[in-house]
């Protein structure tokens, strides 16, 4: 792993993301066994901003401290990306169908400027501001939809995504992603709830699909996976 700078004002925030980079790309590999002084050695940092980064990531479920003998990097399952995707079946679909009518104007010009960046970012190529906007598009609808401790959820779900590297830029390009996102805000403009609910489950649906089938090398196991039965909704007309 690359040796960090000490800067103090950034020096934890810096530590976390070459952890978790090293997670990440495998140079800190899945059921390995580190101590928090061995990882402060490599990046020349004190033991202080290890422990602090590795207690984040901890809560994300991608290590684990094991007593007297360190912390264990934990490998991503099937079971992991089922279980948060599923969860954010449980979460989103229903939020953005309550979004669809309960968006104000003001809530709705920040979501559309959210997907114009994630346009922007992805004829640059810029996956990190994609992702970053992409994160701020789902958080906006969600806010919108008037429940804080949703939006919580769903924002601790994306950071045990995000820790872990969980991406399908793999298998689909960032133009492919937008189009979905472009789906969605489509129908809450149009306050569709139940075209704006299709559309969320859609992006979720094959989002889960993907990750399954890249995470095992079997398009079988993606294809298999259903989510979980969600309410019917009653219909809504426009207004």
């Amino acid at each position: 792993m690359e040796q960090i700078a000490v800067d103090q004002a950034s020096l934890t925030a810096r530590t976390f993301e070459v952890v978790r980079r090293a997670i990440i790309t495998g140079e800190l590999a899945p059921g390995t066994l580190h101590s928090v002084v061995g990882i402060a050695a490599q990046l020349g940092v004190s033991r202080t901003p290890v422990r602090e980064a590795l207690l984040q990531l901890a809560t994300h479920g991608v290590v684990r401290f094991e007593r007297s003998r360190g912390v264990r990097i934990l490998q991503m399952t099937t079971r992991d990306i089922e279980e948060i995707y599923s969860l954010r079946f449980l979460l989103e679909v229903p939020s953005v169908y309550r979004a669809a009518t309960m968006m104000d104007d003001a809530q709705m010009a920040l979501v559309s400027e959210a997907l114009e960046k994630m346009r922007q970012a992805g004829e640059a190529g810029d996956e990190r501001l994609f992702q970053e906007e992409d994160v701020k598009f789902h958080q906006l609808i969600l806010e919108s939809a008037g429940n804080e401790r949703v939006t919580q959820s769903v924002a601790t779900t994306r950071a045990q995504m995000s820790a872990r590297g969980l991406s399908t830029t793999q298998t689909r390009t960032l133009s492919d992603i937008w189009r979905v996102h472009e789906r969605i805000l489509d129908n809450i403009r149009a306050r569709d709830s139940q075209g704006a609910a299709q559309a969320m489950q859609d992006h979720l649906l094959e989002t889960t699909r993907l990750l399954l089938t890249q995470s095992t090398g079997d398009p079988r196991t993606g294809a298999d996976f259903e989510p979980p039965t969600l309410p019917t909704f009653p219909h809504r007309d426009r207004p």
